[in-house]
């Protein structure tokens, strides 16, 4: 993934990111595809200790082909769409609307365990990490067993985590203010909480050091 340094996900920020459940795309590539295309299923993933686990339908020629290399898994935290009339200095500086998002490129080897046991475990720490209460004992052992067979566990086991927010971190301190402004306005609370919790203080640092370079002039 292209990341220029000033949108890159320091590795620990990337982790905490990585630590809530998210769903994104596993992509994998068959080991005798040829010239045929990766191959890619939207799922969701939970982090366990440095895997990240998902679970895919047993029928699923991803989950059955034989895979070659590194897998990677794409997930996108957060975006949004960026009018530059939200822009507070757009009147003096007019300026192109826009694209914010805070995506993770996870990769690794890729293990598939088909294992019943295995799929019903991934399942159910997923499920736990949502639910407040034992929402999958009252299905009963033989169709939660039966359900099981059905998917199958898949881990990918991580060996690099690239971050890129692109979060308008590099526009004015009052561009960030206003954008988090009409982002809370739209109901789009993390990106709202983002640029002020992280994208605001790059904003701030890059300007003082702008101003701080022009008085030396």
């Amino acid at each position: 993934m292209y990341v220029p340094a000033h949108f890159r996900i320091p590795d620990d920020a990337a982790w905490e990111l990585l630590a809530t459940p998210r769903p994104g795309n596993l992509v994998t590539m068959p080991a005798d595809a040829g010239d045929a295309p990766p191959s890619a299923t939207f799922v969701p993933f939970h982090l366990e200790g440095r895997t990240l686990v998902t679970h895919l339908v047993r029928n699923n020629p991803q989950a059955i082909e034989p895979m070659t290399g590194r897998g990677l898994a794409i997930i996108d935290v957060m975006d949004g769409y960026v009018s530059p009339l939200w822009y507070a200095t757009n009147d003096v500086m007019p300026n192109v609307p826009t694209w914010d998002y805070v995506t993770l490129h996870v990769t690794g080897p890729v293990r598939v365990d088909t294992s019943p046991e295995a799929a019903l475990a991934a399942a159910r720490e997923l499920t736990d990490r949502f639910e407040s209460e034992d929402v999958l004992t009252p299905v009963g052992d033989e169709k939660l067993e039966r359900m099981a067979r059905a998917i199958v566990r898949v881990d990918l086991q991580i060996e690099q985590i690239e971050g890129k927010a692109k979060m308008s971190q590099n526009r004015h301190p009052d561009d960030v203010r206003g954008l988090a402004d009409r982002f809370a306005e739209e109901g789009a609370t993390d990106m709202a909480e983002y640029l002020r919790r992280v994208s605001l203080p790059h904003a701030e640092e890059r300007f003082g050091t702008i101003q701080a370079l022009k008085s030396k002039r």
